[in-house]
């Protein structure tokens, strides 16, 4: 989507010195030929956050209230802090990606399982880095350390997260090494401490 969306930035930069010398085509209500953008009322400037420590802040506490529903094993909870329909990705030992978007029906069937089971002995330390886009829009990615049956594992997952209602939920989860793993049992460790639907990712 990103890479559409700077595709039609370069094509209305490339045609808009063309639309400004059509002095002779009257403006049209559409979007066609004759009508210049107005691109000081759109686009990443025009939403810049307004606090970005303040953000920050909202998300590292999102981010220990994760960390707190897992240790209760509060699956519901989790789903509480997700936006519907979520969209996953991850890749297998072949390196061939595999994405899916889920609802929240077909979410609960897959990580209700792999939560339940998770051991009881897992710990995780998180080193997320938050890049804030808007007042409503952050990416995550987590450097994270998960430590359980006297064995250590190192692992980086990353989302989208959006600020629906006054509240941040996850829309987006990515996670490689999940693809070869049962469509019932897809998942990962996760970002924001919450392998307890072993994780979003």
């Amino acid at each position: 989507m990103v890479r559409r969306i700077a595709l039609c930035l370069v094509s209305l930069l490339l045609t808009t010195p063309v639309w400004a010398q059509d002095k002779q085509s009257p403006p049209t209500s559409g979007g066609g030929s004759g009508m210049a953008m107005d691109m000081s009322k759109m686009g990443p400037w025009t939403r810049k956050p307004t606090n970005e420590a303040k953000t920050k802040k909202e998300i590292e506490a999102f981010f220990k209230e994760e960390e707190a529903l897992m240790k209760k094993r509060d699956f519901e909870g989790g789903l509480a802090r997700i936006d519907f329909p979520i969209f996953m990705a991850t890749d297998d030992s072949k390196g061939v990606p595999k994405t899916e978007t889920y609802d929240r029906q077909q979410y609960t069937n897959m990580m209700k399982p792999m939560y339940e089971q998770s051991p009881a002995d897992m710990k995780m330390n998180h080193k997320p880095t938050i890049t804030v886009l808007s007042d409503s829009l952050a990416t995550v990615t987590d450097d994270y350390t998960l430590t359980t049956g006297g064995k250590t594992y190192t692992g980086r997952n990353s989302g989208l997260l959006v600020k629906r209602d006054g509240q941040w939920k996850w829309k987006t989860m990515y996670e490689a090494g999940w693809g070869d793993m049962p469509s019932t049992g897809v998942g990962g460790s996760g970002t924001a401490g919450d392998t307890e639907k072993q994780k979003k990712y």
